[in-house]
């Protein structure tokens, strides 16, 4: 009979416990299960030392018509594309001028979005400053790739360049700086 009662005291503490203990430990919404599309884009400056907290990431499509191109870079339709086009014919005198507004300097996670067929490189210079060179390779010119890097940016406006001086580059198609 003790046996019995030991048995019967657990089991209510354990229902006692169904019933309190999951408002404590259960999110307060529903759980959303993560995409795995190339557009999924969590921001990352949450996680990065001198990141604001309040900042909000910046998209900026290549194609923008705010952006310079320079050389035989155009802007052409992309059905694979964030924004529907990308920057194309990024030859060794081309390049693409992003500019955008930053509200607070700090460590900024750049995340270049691109489309290749094959192995080629670009360049990334900030405000002017030295080139940095990142890989960029992918199976053909209709799946997205991407690469990111993390930059020290100021507050206000920013320039990138995007470029390579010694080889053909992949076609650009959105920078996001989160």
């Amino acid at each position: 009979m003790r046996q019995w009662i030991g048995v019967t005291v657990v089991a209510v503490g354990i229902a006692g416990a169904a019933i309190i203990v999951p408002p404590l430990i259960l999110p307060d919404h529903e759980p959303v299960a993560p995409s795995l599309s190339p557009s999924f884009n969590p921001p990352a400056s949450a996680f990065q030392p001198g990141a604001s907290p309040s900042f909000a990431p910046v998209a900026i499509q290549a194609e923008d018509p705010d952006n310079k191109l320079t050389g035989g870079a155009s802007a052409v339709s992309c059905s694979t594309c964030r924004g529907g086009k990308r920057v194309r014919y990024m030859c060794a005198d081309c390049t693409l001028v992003v500019r955008f507004t930053l509200p607070s300097a700090g460590a900024r996670t750049v995340t270049v979005y691109y489309e290749s067929d094959g192995d080629r490189s670009l360049k990334v210079r900030v405000n002017g400053g030295a080139a940095r060179t990142f890989p960029a390779s992918g199976p053909d010119w209709t799946v997205p790739q991407s690469f990111r890097f993390t930059a020290e940016l100021p507050a206000g406006t920013v320039e990138l360049t995007l470029y390579n001086d010694s080889a053909p580059a992949p076609d650009l198609d959105e920078i996001v700086v989160g």
